[in-house]
């Protein structure tokens, strides 16, 4: 045999005997037939690995470490998996069995007592850390409907049709600071208070001014799959030219975790609204608007290709007002996409309301009862100013000034001409934070 063919001979076989397990694809089929074959068994482990199935590569290495108890790197690739899945219970096992097994190398216990010394640093709790953060900002808003001018331009009034004159297009500055102070009680849940203060002014007009002061307090708690978030919280707008209200409320939400890709969410809240008596609203009488408002919600979130997550939301409202026709019962439908981009990220996302008044209100209308379809469709992307302008990273290294556009159209229907209106606002805001425990 010529040496030309015995090359070609022994690199052929090289390529069918290191290529072949690479394009094969064992299946459990293979398994079965061949229980004890360490090569297919531990190629079915690897591929299993690299699809995500971890349960089933650990399956595997579990049934061939009994079959070969004195193979180390069976032993090793059994605990890599373990410590990917952070089964602690199955690892101390493991790591135990190996421990007291005669045929473990000294190399392989200091592996292991590298292991041990990082599952204890893990267990340990963390330090009961303070978190201070300071926020600034600035936001700008070009609204195209501002009072909400009826898509017909008529209203109802003592049952007779009026025309009303258009305000189409303001826009609106607001001025913002806030300050959030917490503590991590241990590594499982923490503890928050957030208030602020936000100054808002008009261009054109001053009908939508205000000063808006608002605190909340919650608690952060994780239960296995579940992240759960109790809070309460307060507002006050002091409105310069409609009546001063302050609101009150609390709540919940939770979030379980059905795996690394999948979530479900639900929550409820109460809030109460007071209206100032001493202002001049509606008929004359502000606290016909004082109401308690009960909201349900339970949403499903889905992540998938890294970079992207789909969400959906039912809700629920109840508003109950001292004046009926300002009461009403409510159902939504959220649908959302998000999309993590290098310079941010990418909402869209679009949410149906259907409302049900609780009566008529005769002093517009003595025969229609208030029903309201409104679709609001967003469009927003946010994210870290260097991430939109890379070169800025001088000026903030931290990355600790945050952007947001966003544009809203709230399309609203309704059986009562006043409440028929599109409304857009396109704005855009910008946010310093400063870590005040550094």
């Amino acid at each position: 045999m010529s040496l030309n063919l015995k090359r070609f001979i022994l690199s052929t076989s090289f390529l069918v005997f290191f290529i072949k397990p690479l394009l094969a694809e064992v299946t459990f089929q293979d398994i079965l037939e061949n229980p004890s074959d360490i090569g297919i068994n531990l190629e079915y482990a690897k591929e299993q690995e690299a699809l995500g199935r971890y349960k089933a590569t650990i399956t595997t290495l579990e049934r061939l470490n009994m079959l070969y108890p004195v193979n180390t790197d069976i032993k090793l690739y059994l605990l890599s998996i373990l410590l990917k899945m952070d089964s602690e219970a199955k690892l101390q096992l493991m790591i135990e069995t190996m421990l007291q097994d005669p045929n473990t190398t000294d190399e392989t216990r200091k592996y292991i007592e590298k292991i041990l010394e990082n599952i204890k640093q893990k267990s340990k709790p963390e330090g009961k850390k303070w978190f201070a953060y300071a926020d600034f900002s600035y936001k700008q808003t070009d609204h195209s409907n501002i009072d909400g001018s009826t898509k017909s331009g008529f209203v109802w009034f003592n049952d007779t049709i009026n025309g009303i004159p258009k305000k189409i297009y303001d826009k609106t500055y607001s001025r913002g600071s806030s300050i959030i102070v917490g503590k991590n009680l241990d590594s499982t849940s923490a503890i928050s208070f957030n208030a602020g203060l936000n100054f808002n002014t008009q261009n054109k007009e001053i009908e939508n001014e205000s000063d808006v002061s608002y605190g909340s307090l919650s608690y952060s708690k994780i239960l296995g799959n579940h992240y759960i978030l109790p809070y309460v919280s307060y507002s006050r707008p002091n409105e310069r030219h409609e009546a001063d209200l302050n609101s009150k409320g609390f709540g919940f939400n939770n979030t379980y975790i059905l795996d690394k890709t999948k979530n479900i969410t639900y929550g409820s809240s109460y809030t109460t609204t007071s209206y100032n008596k001493t202002a001049a609203i509606e008929e004359n009488n502000p606290d016909l608007a004082n109401n308690e408002v009960y909201r349900a919600n339970i949403g499903y979130n889905h992540s998938f290709l890294e970079n992207n997550l789909i969400s959906s939301k039912f809700s629920y409202t109840e508003k109950k007002a001292k004046a009926d026709y300002f009461g009403f019962e409510g159902n939504g439908l959220n649908i959302g996409y998000t999309r993590i981009l290098p310079f941010g990220n990418l909402r869209i996302d679009k949410d149906y309301q259907f409302n049900d008044y609780d009566e008529k209100r005769t002093r517009l209308n003595s025969a229609i009862i208030r029903k309201d379809d409104v679709v609001t469709s967003q469009v927003q992307l946010s994210g870290r100013v260097v991430q939109l302008i890379p070169f800025l990273k001088n000026l903030d290294p931290k990355g600790q000034i945050y952007y947001n556009f966003k544009h809203v159209e709230i399309d609203s229907d309704s059986t009562m001409l006043n409440n028929t209106a599109i409304r857009e606002q396109t704005s855009f805001k910008i946010t310093k934070r400063f870590n005040l425990n550094e």
